[in-house]
């Protein structure tokens, strides 16, 4: 049994799942075991929270301590089988490891926080809006013409 903790730069309890700096694992005695960092915290997108769940699979994490989930990553890591506690945001390592902090187990996707994005071509909600297709010189389609009006600035 390993227990992962998502942490900021600064070692504190991330308060978001994907936006975590590093996971620091743990054993049973709270002795870290392995440290996982997340080099695409900042990143936006279901593909790098997939990638962080096996991850953290890989690793033998039965049980996840964080400040915040989205509903779509909860429901997820909670299918994996993962074990969910929510910590206040910002709490130190050392007073998550020593049961100094309120812990809330998650047990539904419901209790995560609400996506704030609209649904992507993958259904996850990493998506956004796609704009209009800015035609290019070589275009050939006609469909893709529409923003070009006129060739400027050419003289014979």
């Amino acid at each position: 049994m390993s227990v992962a903790i998502a942490l900021t730069a600064h070692s504190d309890v991330a308060g978001h799942f994907g936006k975590a700096a590093v996971f620091v694992i743990v054993d049973e005695q709270n002795r870290e075991v392995a440290r996982l960092e997340n080099p695409q915290g900042r990143a936006m997108g279901c593909r790098y929270k997939k990638q962080l769940q096996q991850a953290l699979l890989a690793q033998g994490v039965t049980t996840l301590i964080l400040g915040n989930v989205g509903q779509r990553s909860l429901a997820r890591l909670l299918q994996a089988g993962l074990t969910m506690i929510r910590v206040p945001a910002r709490s130190s390592l050392a007073a998550v490891l020593n049961g100094e902090v309120p812990k809330e187990t998650l047990t539904e996707s419901s209790q995560g926080r609400p996506c704030k994005r609209e649904k992507g071509s993958c259904g996850c909600g990493c998506g956004k809006p796609k704009g209009a297709v800015t035609a290019k010189i070589g275009m050939t389609r006609a469909a893709t013409m529409t923003g070009l009006t006129r060739l400027g600035g050419v003289k014979l």
